[in-house]
């Protein structure tokens, strides 16, 4: 199988980067780390706020502070298990992927 090759303009962001930008809910410390729900602004007035958790080594701000934070995307795969249809008898094994923001710091 061929490897993929993809040049990248200068100047563009690197890969597998995101910007956040929402307000601060919560942080907590777990470990050596601070985890920190971010509630970013819906799209229009009819949809729900997305939240999402950054991990820092740092305090990224004060609750109700607006933030905007790069992150690397990440993930990682749960256990698996079977999910049984109980119409069909149908069984499917289901492996969840798990997506991770890590504050580029």
């Amino acid at each position: 199988m061929a490897e993929a090759v993809a040049l990248k303009p200068a100047g563009a962001p690197a890969y597998m980067v995101v910007t956040v930008r929402g307000k601060i809910l919560r942080a907590r410390r777990y470990l050596q780390d601070t985890l920190t729900a971010i509630v970013t602004p819906a799209k229009d007035e009819y949809s729900k706020p997305q939240i999402v958790q950054v991990r820092s080594k740092r305090k990224l701000g004060e609750v109700d502070e607006v933030v905007i934070v790069d992150c690397e995307l990440g993930g990682y795969e749960r256990k698996q298990y079977e999910l049984h249809d109980k119409d069909s008898g149908e069984v499917t094994r289901i492996k969840p992927v798990e997506h991770t923001l890590d504050a580029v710091e």
